[in-house]
């Protein structure tokens, strides 16, 4: 069975997404919660990001 190893480009991008992701999640949470500014579009859509972020992460490191 052949190893395949993750190129370099492909790890940088995975680590610039969930930190953009996770980013843009602190962000709306500080908006809805802290400076009671409530966009639930916003937050909806960060942590849907967030989540598929995760799992894309994840399923790399796995494979």
């Amino acid at each position: 069975m052949k190893t395949t190893s993750t190129p370099i480009t492909e790890k940088v991008f995975h680590f610039v997404f969930v930190f953009v992701a996770s980013a843009g999640l602190g962000y709306a949470l500080v908006n809805q919660f802290i400076l009671d500014k409530p966009n639930k579009e916003l937050l909806l859509i960060m942590i849907c990001l967030f989540v598929a972020s995760m799992a894309s992460w994840q399923r790399k490191k796995i494979y």
